[in-house]
């Protein structure tokens, strides 16, 4: 009992404390509207005293003296997204769409937010939203532009960019928006002379010198290209942007030397970037200098690992310099990275057939004309493959139609002896009685025996050549049979290719080129354990193969078997050594 009465009892006096407590609470929390207004105008003069700290703290003072007040949280975002410190922006600016739905400019600071963060569709919907309640601003509409720039939608961004310059004809931004979609469309023409017109409102706008003197070595006016660009390198030397264009164009004016100076200039303000390198690279290897030129590409590799085209290109250096397996290593490696990737293919497929390995340059290449149809390269390396595989089948056939032609001798011919010949018959003569002749002179010489009769004997037949052909062919060899399962493989048709070729190995077990075929075409449809087996019977009859030890090697790093692909690799390359 004396429990329950205390229990009450500090029940009582809790609720009694709250009561006390309640209204200084509820002053504290009550907005001051007044104040919150008066901190934001001193947000806003800080701001155009280009005091943006001053500023952001300001309107925090309003946002904390009124909560609800949704252009103070805009300004702030506005501010945070300047301080590029996009999460805080983000936050804020939903908080002011929220508070103030109807706030065009709210809509058009989240889209801003949404743009910075690489989110152009959504950037689009609010700045279309913010022009549909009425915000028609040259900037608004420049904006969305930008960001149908961002998404590819072209058209839409002339569009947004010709209203944006009929709103306010001086204003550059939109001039060099609209020559970047009309660049983007190939249109190099209609974006010179954007570029000149947004050039003519702001001379020192550098970005755009740039951007004209891509246009112009679009269009093979490297002259002019290199005169713009080394505007933008006068303006701003320390623009790697401008000085990578640059060593591109004095790359293709044959001036390799001041190519070489801008990468390596450029490469020392961003080591980072794998593309300076490749450019680099690039130049090296066209004047011979593999060694340097290796080395750039190595780097590249270690700074894009994931980048095929880094791969492709080390994979030339290789190639150039003899190293034929760690050349198709690479480029084995770009197409795992981009399947989709024409080059990779086409690079791989060219090595293939400059070795003479020209079904497997064959295979390659179809597939790089499948990525890239328009390439007139690939097509002639194509149509040259595939002239000499047709040239090497035919080869092939036609050997196997030619009958076996051996000399024998017939088993009766070998064991019967040589017939004797028969003697001459003596004519028959009276002989006389036998007198024993005189016996000759001491000092006279015995006389010679007479000679035995010469008795003509007849030459022993020659052994018969005898012709033995082979059975006529009902069906398909397994020369055919192995070049239609690499035929089928070429064309992407593995199961059918798989057969075939297993029909060519039952009639003739020993084909290494048909094992390894199969395999490869079972590494196509990822049937890894089957693959290597093939691949390993190809090895046990070709023990020297080192393309199979090649294709072993893919097949067993992807079962996730990386020491006994290093293994083969290393092998391939051996053997492949001086190829």
């Amino acid at each position: 009992m004396w429990y329950q009465a205390r229990t009450a009892a500090r029940i009582v006096l809790t609720i009694a404390i709250a009561g006390i407590l309640i209204p200084v609470n509820a002053a504290e929390t009550k907005p001051d509207k007044k104040k919150s207004q008066i901190a934001y105008q001193r947000g806003v003069q800080a701001d155009k005293a280009g005091h943006r700290d001053e500023a952001i703290a300001a309107y925090s003072e309003a946002i904390t003296d009124d909560p609800a007040n949704g252009p103070a949280w805009r300004a702030r975002g506005k501010d945070y997204l300047a301080a590029g410190d996009n999460g805080k922006a983000a936050e804020d600016m939903e908080q002011a769409v929220r508070l103030s739905p109807a706030d065009a400019q709210a809509y058009a600071g989240r889209a801003d937010v949404f743009a910075a963060l690489g989110q152009p569709e959504r950037a689009i919907q609010d700045y279309s939203t913010a022009i549909g309640l009425k915000l028609e601003r040259t900037e608004v509409y420049a904006a969305r532009g930008n960001a149908n720039l961002a998404a590819q939608h072209y058209d839409k961004a002339i569009d947004d960019f010709t209203q944006a310059i009929k709103l306010r004809l001086d204003n550059p931004e939109p001039y060099k928006g609209r020559g970047m979609a009309y660049a983007s469309l190939h249109n190099y023409r209609d974006a010179i002379e954007d570029f000149g017109s947004c050039l003519a409102h702001r001379p020192d706008y550098e970005d755009v010198y740039v951007e004209r003197g891509l246009s112009y070595a679009s269009m093979g006016e490297f002259q002019r290209a290199a005169q713009d660009l080394d505007v933008a390198v006068r303006l701003r030397a320390e623009d790697v942007r401008a000085r990578r264009v640059r060593g591109a164009v004095r790359d293709r004016m044959e001036d390799s030397e001041g190519a070489i100076a801008d990468f390596t200039e450029a490469i020392r303000l961003d080591p980072k970037d794998a593309r300076l390198y490749l450019a680099r690279g690039a130049v090296y290897a066209r004047l011979q200098k593999y060694a340097e030129s290796l080395q750039d590409r190595d780097k590249a590799v270690e700074l894009a690992p994931q980048s095929a085209e880094a791969y492709v290109a080390r994979g030339s250096s290789y190639h150039l310099m003899g190293q034929h397996a760690k050349g198709f290593e690479d480029r084995t490696q770009a197409i795992a990275l981009d399947p989709n990737y024409p080059l990779a293919w086409e690079a791989r497929g060219n090595a293939y057939f400059m070795l003479g390995r020209y079904d497997e340059a064959l295979t390659d290449l179809k597939r790089a004309a499948q990525l890239d149809p328009n390439n007139r390269e690939t097509q002639r390396l194509l149509a040259e493959s595939q002239a000499h595989v047709d040239a090497i089948v035919q080869q092939s056939l036609a050997k196997e139609a030619e009958p076996d032609t051996t000399s024998v001798k017939l088993s009766n011919v070998e064991t019967l002896p040589d017939p004797k010949p028969e003697p001459k018959p003596e004519p028959k003569t009276e002989t006389p009685p036998a007198t024993p002749p005189a016996p000759a002179p001491a000092s006279a010489p015995a006389s010679p025996p007479a000679p035995e009769p010469k008795v003509e004997v007849p030459p022993a037949p020659a052994p018969k050549v005898v012709k033995k052909e082979k059975p006529p062919v009902t069906g398909p060899t397994a020369a055919s049979l192995n070049a239609r399962g690499r035929q089928l493989t070429q064309d992407g048709k593995f199961n059918e290719a798989i057969d075939a070729l297993t029909q060519a190995l039952q009639l003739d077990p020993s084909m290494s080129l048909a094992y390894n075929a199969r395999g490869y075409a079972k590494v196509r449809m990822k049937q890894y354990t089957e693959a290597i087996a093939d691949f390993d019977q190809a090895i046990k009859l070709n023990p020297k193969y080192g393309n199979a030890y090649l294709n072993r090697s893919a097949a067993k790093r992807a079962a996730g078997d990386k020491e006994g692909a290093d293994a083969d690799v290393a092998k391939s390359r051996e053997l492949t050594k001086g190829q």
